[in-house]
């Protein structure tokens, strides 16, 4: 380190400035990716764990396990393993020859992400998740080679599965794996704004499209007419079928969606539990807070060399 110090302390004016300024953009990147991996470890500590039945509308913090919607099952696109959430990526390894010097890289030729809505399950009720724009860390990584642009089977154990033209990506969350989330959370009720002579009405009117029905249910004396005492036993049992499927209506639970925020805080999906994330997050602070150190220690001693400081 002292001999590289050395070496851009004593590099002409427009070497020196260049490496320098490299140190000084370094200390100012790292400082800033301390700070936010910090933020968001203080977000996750300070944000305290609702349940669903009883979350607050607005940001909140919620952990379960997912689960998938009726339907049509998730399968993860390389795996075809079932999953809530997916994100794969294929590489074709390329080699090019340049001035005699042969070069190797690996470029993306497919990759996707899901959007499909899941659930998250708490021991209180459950809440749709919608994962567009979220930070998703997966609970499954696969990493493995092949001989085609899609896999033929997947990864592979022993050395096998470290070779071939093509690289496969694929990171996913299993069904019923814990999942720690933080996002916008609102609540939707399935029941329509209520009233009741409206609806009593339209049923009525209903009813009496079927003339023949009406007259086998409610005339009484068998006259073929409904007179103004058969009318009111109508009424009454229009009456009490619509107030039963309000009842039924109100019994029904609200539907709860976790989403982006609006307001651009984050948007985080986790198969990591909330202690380990935590504890990552902090590492990562430190090791940046580490390399701003570092970096800035040696710009101002390079600067401090040459007389600048």
């Amino acid at each position: 380190m002292d001999a590289l110090l050395t070496d851009i302390a004593t590099a002409p004016n427009g070497e020196f400035w260049f490496w320098t300024g490299a140190l000084i953009v370094a200390a100012l990147v790292t400082l800033c990716i301390s700070f936010l991996f910090l933020k968001r470890s203080r977000l996750i500590t300070d944000t305290p764990t609702a349940k669903i039945r009883s979350a607050p509308q607005g940001y909140v913090e919620l952990t379960g396990y997912g689960k998938m919607l009726d339907g049509p099952p998730i399968h993860a696109p390389l795996t075809h393993a079932p999953c809530v959430w997916w994100w794969f990526k294929i590489e074709e390894r390329r080699t090019s020859h340049s001035n005699g010097r042969r070069t190797t890289r690996w470029v993306t030729i497919d990759q996707g992400r899901s959007d499909a809505l899941f659930l998250l399950v708490d021991d209180t009720g459950e809440c749709i998740v919608d994962p567009e724009a979220a930070q998703v860390i997966p609970g499954i990584r696969h990493r493995w080679h092949g001989t085609s642009s899609r896999p033929r089977s997947g990864p592979k154990s022993g050395s096998f599965g470290l070779f071939g033209r093509y690289r496969y990506i694929e990171h996913s969350i299993p069904p019923l794996h814990p999942i720690y989330a933080l996002g916008q959370f609102r609540s939707q009720g399935v029941h329509h704004a209520f009233d009741e002579q409206a609806d009593v009405r339209e049923l009525l009117a209903e009813w009496k499209r079927d003339e023949a029905a009406l007259l086998h249910e409610f005339d009484a004396d068998g006259n073929g007419e409904i007179d103004l005492t058969e009318w009111e036993q109508v009424r009454a049992r229009a009456v009490e079928q619509v107030r039963a499927k309000l009842a039924e209506q109100a019994a029904q639970p609200d539907i709860h969606v976790l989403a982006r925020s609006a307001n651009r805080k984050p948007f985080l999906i986790s198969a990591v539990p909330q202690e380990k994330l935590v504890r990552r997050y902090r590492l990562q602070a430190a090791l940046g807070f580490a390399g701003f150190l570092l970096s800035g220690s040696a710009a101002t001693a390079a600067l401090v060399a040459r007389g600048l400081l």
